[in-house]
């Protein structure tokens, strides 16, 4: 049986995209504060927040499963993870943070319908970046893989009904540029360059190529 994949991350797209490939995931939102900081560039924002999101994942994992074992009281003790050595199934954290960047600012989830018009209005008829970081943890091994990648979506020009009109449709709330490409939202965009499921919230080509490369084959569906 294939080994379970910790998805620290709420996005119910994130665990639709791997559970479409065969994961079996086990979701663990973390709660971390998302703000960014002072000049922080938009490439080191995501990374930072997608690493912050899989460490909080981690010491929750260690904490819960072991907190009465002696043994991993040592292993806290000494800095390493109480899971080395061990086989316990879940091994493997994955976390991810998305964002969308016009003019070097970046557009997380709107806070009102309001603030979503704005950021639409400012994406009509122009290439914006939206940027995905990921980060990967061995529980066994304590030890990490972290990229972001890039991808150019052009939006077609927007007028302010059709704006209105996609608010009014309810993708926009929870979304990085208040947009769904996978969803309504599709018809906005004119044209794209650069990996489709970055947009939607995972690069899953990079994520398993990384997973590859640091030997995740057991959470690999097509491996186990």
């Amino acid at each position: 049986m294939t080994a379970p994949l910790a998805l620290a991350s709420g996005s119910p797209r994130r665990k639709e995209l791997l559970e479409r490939l065969g994961f079996v995931v086990r979701v663990m939102p973390a709660d971390i504060d998302e703000s960014q900081l002072g000049s922080e560039l938009p490439e080191d924002y995501v990374k930072r927040v997608a690493r912050a999101k899989v460490l909080a994942a981690v010491r929750r994992i260690e904490a819960t499963l072991y907190a009465s074992d002696s043994e991993a009281r040592r292993h806290f003790a000494h800095g390493s993870s109480p899971l080395a050595g061990r086989d316990d199934g879940l091994r493997w954290v994955l976390g991810a943070d998305t964002v969308v960047v016009v003019d070097d600012i970046i557009f997380g989830k709107p806070q009102d319908a309001q603030e979503a018009r704005e950021m639409l209005s400012r994406l009509s008829a122009r290439e914006h970046l939206v940027i995905t970081a990921f980060c990967l943890f061995d529980l066994r091994r304590s030890r990490e893989g972290i990229e972001a990648v890039r991808t150019v979506v052009r939006f077609k020009n927007l007028s302010r009904g059709e704006v209105d009109a996609y608010v009014s449709a309810g993708e926009s709330m929870d979304k990085a540029g208040a947009y769904a490409v996978q969803g309504v939202g599709s018809y906005l965009v004119e044209s794209m360059h650069g990996s489709y499921t970055n947009v939607v919230g995972l690069p899953l080509c990079q994520v398993i190529e990384m997973m590859e490369a640091m030997g995740a084959r057991d959470i690999l569906p097509w491996t186990a």
